[in-house]
């Protein structure tokens, strides 16, 4: 939720994670696949300072928010099974 545009880095496929868990900083591998769909989002977007911007400008999209949109694709797809933005 809290990414910005500058932590994607495309030339080492990886996308940096700042203050994630236990307000450590890490990295995590960025797939070729996952790195389309951003090139794509990105040029649709268009974000400038938070990847995912919220409602509320400069700041980035809320968690209630992405559990909403999770909750309204999931009702969409068909699925019935309860799911999480982490499932």
């Amino acid at each position: 939720m809290h990414l910005k545009v500058t932590d994607i880095d495309s030339k080492r496929m990886v996308i940096r994670v700042n203050q994630g868990k236990n307000r450590k900083d890490r990295y995590v591998m960025l797939s070729p696949r996952l790195l389309e769909i951003l090139r794509t989002y990105w040029h649709v977007a268009h974000p400038r300072d938070w990847l995912f911007p919220g409602n509320i400008p400069g700041r980035p999209i809320s968690r209630d928010a992405v559990g909403q949109a999770c909750q309204l694709a999931r009702k969409r797809s068909g699925i019935t099974k309860p799911i999480t933005p982490h499932s």
